[in-house]
């Protein structure tokens, strides 16, 4: 997937007004080596209506929603997945429904690609919630960045009970 992809999505998310960052392994790789990954993934501050709106602009586009989780409740849906027949991309969008979520959003930077991105510290976090194996190496890479802001890592690892695993990924990084 090219810039031009993650153009496009902005450009959509823009025309909706919508405030996001770009989080997921797109998001690492503005601030690491790059390493591959199918599907982009954003968070979103936005309320069902805003999906709605979504929906139709990302249609025009020729996308068309693969997966909903939680479509049904009155805040909205959590997650949407977005494919299209004619493009490979696959997006993936949350909704901003917890405190960290919105969060990464205030806080996200604006990327060479001219999305906003998620912070080094923010993606640490999420990285260190999911541990998947493929997180694990994406860890290892952010953990060795300069100037992390590790007191803000440490407080949100410890309000998603993850501290144990931040603790690992320092040991096992030489950060301490």
């Amino acid at each position: 997937m090219g810039s031009d992809d993650l153009g496009a999505i902005g450009r959509i998310l823009n025309r909706q007004g919508l405030d996001y960052a770009l989080i997921g392994g797109h998001a690492v790789n503005v601030w690491v080596e790059p390493r591959f990954t199918a599907d982009v993934d954003i968070v979103v501050v936005a309320g069902p209506d805003d999906f709605d709106r979504l929906k139709q602009g990302l249609a025009a586009e020729g996308f068309a929603v693969a997966l909903e989780h939680g479509g049904d409740q009155p805040s909205g849906a959590d997650f949407i997945r977005f494919t299209a027949e004619s493009n490979p991309l696959v997006l993936e969008v949350q909704a901003a429904k917890t405190e960290l979520q919105r969060e990464i959003v205030r806080r996200a930077r604006p990327s060479p690609g001219g999305l906003p991105v998620a912070t080094v510290e923010d993606l640490i976090v999420l990285k260190l919630i999911a541990d998947r194996a493929k997180d694990q190496v994406d860890l290892f890479g952010l953990a060795k960045l300069p100037r992390i802001d590790w007191p803000y890592v440490e407080k949100w690892s410890t309000e998603w009970q993850v501290l144990d695993r931040l603790k690992r990924l320092r040991a096992t990084s030489g950060e301490s």
